[in-house]
């Protein structure tokens, strides 16, 4: 459904906002930022030469890694049931090779957990392993990803 921005500022001027096109154009919005950055990414590949697509590319991405950081660590509590168990035997490996910034052993170790348990590599990992991320948005991405899959759930205790 394609809500246009002219509806929604009608809708403000009449006072009669409807939730549901205000939320369905923030989708549409964010789907579109990510379908751009995708783009850029080829386009930036095709024109090696202009360091202005990559430069775009770059922002776009910075922006979009908020939304990247929640997106591993809700990936992560879905895994966690069927491969929560494969993590935990590596995941101490990993968040060291991830400190010490080897994206390919990282890589490697995850794709590993993957492939073993038959499973396909979920795209948000595929992203972050990206050369357009700097070292520490790496980092931030795949500690988001392993907090959310070996992150032990906190339980309150009352003791009264």
């Amino acid at each position: 459904m394609d809500i246009p921005i002219e509806k929604l500022k009608e809708q403000l001027s009449t006072n009669d906002l409807k939730y549901e096109d205000w939320n369905s154009c923030f989708y549409k919005l964010k789907n579109t930022q990510k379908e751009l950055q995708n783009l850029l990414e080829y386009a930036s590949d095709i024109k090696k030469d202009e360091k202005k697509f990559k430069d775009l590319q770059r922002r776009l991405a910075g922006e979009n890694a908020t939304e990247l950081i929640e997106s591993l660590k809700r990936k992560g509590y879905v895994l966690k049931k069927e491969l929560g168990d494969a993590f935990e035997n590596m995941g101490y490996r990993l968040l060291e090779q991830t400190r010490a910034g080897k994206r390919d052993d990282v890589y490697y170790g995850i794709l590993r957990i993957f492939v073993s348990n038959k499973r396909k590599f979920p795209d948000e990992l595929v992203e972050v392993f990206k050369p357009i991320y700097s070292e520490e948005m790496f980092k931030v991405f795949i500690f988001s990803f392993l907090s959310g899959i070996i992150g032990k759930e906190q339980q309150t205790e009352n003791k009264n």
